[in-house]
């Protein structure tokens, strides 16, 4: 009834208000003010402490012909009310997780030959920033680009490293008498997730999504290196190469599920770790947890 009355009031002082520069009255301790500035009217209402239906009224409207012309609100109350309905992907986040390299079937993980990883192997990474449309009004379906930064740390098992030996990576044991500490192929990567991805609200406070696409990744840089003690128990820190017969560019499929901003994703490269014919022939893969910001 408020609400009513104050607007009902409005719009009996409208019409003076149109031909009046400026128009102020009273209702219930509460100044209404309707000024006229070049070609806009201007309503507002001053009082010490306005509630969310006094700010209902408070506007700007365009004047001209007769009556009103278009109206423009800027209320809290319905800013925030047409957000929620506005859907918004998941892109930008950090992510961890294992990643190991396997046999195409995945009938092999970590043990193939020239290929023999620690379950300790890593990834994490950032995607920074992302763009996204909705695909649906109504529904939650939306298409994603993103593109950040990741390192995959591959951590060579059985005292192996990995070298290039004639124009080819392989897994090689080290002299004598070395134990390797840390053995790794470390490769740095610019990546592109390439997404579509269905969300719905299973509450007020809990959505559920799950995604769908591929990720291009850009190699940045790859290195063999190794940590062990030599004879005077000195530990030493050995780069072996750089390249590594690593492919420049990354394929993957990737798929992710999750609840509001964390979720589970795992992925599956279409294109070989190493070049063809210069190293073994395995595809990465990686599982892990994503934090979006």
């Amino acid at each position: 009834m408020k609400k009513t009355a104050i607007l009902l009031i409005f719009i009996a002082f409208v019409g003076n208000a149109m031909s009046q520069s400026d128009t102020t009255f009273y209702y219930k301790n509460k100044e209404i003010k309707i000024s006229e500035r070049e070609g806009a009217m201007e309503v507002s209402i001053r009082s010490d402490s306005l509630t969310a239906e006094d700010k209902l009224y408070q506007g700007n409207y365009e004047t001209g012909g007769e009556g009103f012309g278009n109206h423009f609100f800027y209320f809290s109350k319905f800013t925030k009310s047409k957000k929620k309905n506005k859907f918004r992907a998941h892109m930008n986040g950090l992510f961890a997780g294992f990643s190991n390299l396997a046999s195409r079937d995945l009938s092999e993980i970590g043990t193939i030959k020239n290929a023999e990883l620690k379950l300790s192997s890593f990834e994490i990474g950032l995607t920074a920033f992302g763009m996204n449309v909705q695909l649906s009004k109504k529904y939650g379906w939306l298409f994603f680009w993103g593109t950040g930064f990741k390192v995959q740390q591959y951590n060579a098992d059985r005292n192996y490293a990995f070298v290039e030996q004639n124009n080819t990576t392989v897994q090689k044991h080290p002299e004598l008498g070395i134990l390797y500490s840390k053995s790794r192929l470390v490769q740095w990567y610019l990546h592109v997730p390439i997404m579509i991805e269905y969300q719905k609200k299973v509450s007020k406070r809990s959505i559920f999504y799950v995604q769908a696409g591929a990720e291009l990744g850009l190699k940045l840089s790859s290195k063999s290196s190794v940590v062990y003690r030599n004879d005077f128990n000195k530990r030493v820190r050995e780069k072996l190469g750089k390249g590594m017969n690593v492919n420049p560019l990354l394929v993957d499929a990737k798929v992710e599920i999750g609840f509001n901003d964390f979720g589970l994703y795992a992925r599956y490269g279409f294109i070989d770790l190493f070049r063809k014919n210069r190293g073994p022939a395995v595809a990465p893969v990686a599982a892990g947890v994503i934090w979006h910001l």
